[in-house]
C-alpha cells in the first residue's frame, strides 16, 4: 500500500518497470513536487500536478539510466532476459512438438 497521501497511485508501477525501489520513487516524486511548485509558482492546480508528473517522469527515466550505467550494462542485459523466462510453458512446449514434428519429417524413410 501506499503510505504517501498525495502520491500518484501509478508509483509502485512506475518503480517496478524502471527497476527502481519503492522509496527511491518516493524521493523522486518530492523532487518532482518541488519543481513543479517552483516552476508555476502554485500548488494543487492542474498546471502543478501536469508538471509534478512530467518531472517525475524525466527523474524516473535519469534514475534508470544512472542505476543501468552503474551496473555497467548488465543490468540492462538482466531485464531483457527475464521477459524470455517468463514466456509461458504451453509456448515453450508448442516450439518443442514442432520441432520433434519437423525432425521426424526430414527423417529418410527406411523400407523393408
Amino acid at each position: 500500500m501506499n503510505k504517501m497521501p498525495h502520491s500518484p497511485m501509478l508509483l509502485p508501477w512506475l518503480a517496478k518497470k524502471a527497476g527502481i525501489p519503492l522509496h527511491r520513487a518516493e524521493v523522486l516524486w518530492h523532487a518532482a513536487q518541488r519543481h513543479a511548485a517552483h516552476a508555476t509558482g502554485e500548488t494543487e492546480t492542474h498546471a502543478y500536478w501536469s508538471a509534478a508528473m512530467d518531472r517525475l517522469l524525466e527523474l524516473v527515466a535519469a534514475e534508470r539510466l544512472r542505476e543501468d550505467a552503474a551496473s555497467f550494462g548488465w543490468r540492462r542485459w538482466t531485464r531483457l532476459n527475464t521477459g524470455i523466462w517468463q514466456a509461458p510453458l504451453a509456448v515453450l512446449d508448442a516450439l518443442t512438438v514442432n520441432n520433434v514434428r519437423g525432425w521426424r519429417l526430414m527423417k529418410p524413410i527406411q523400407l523393408g
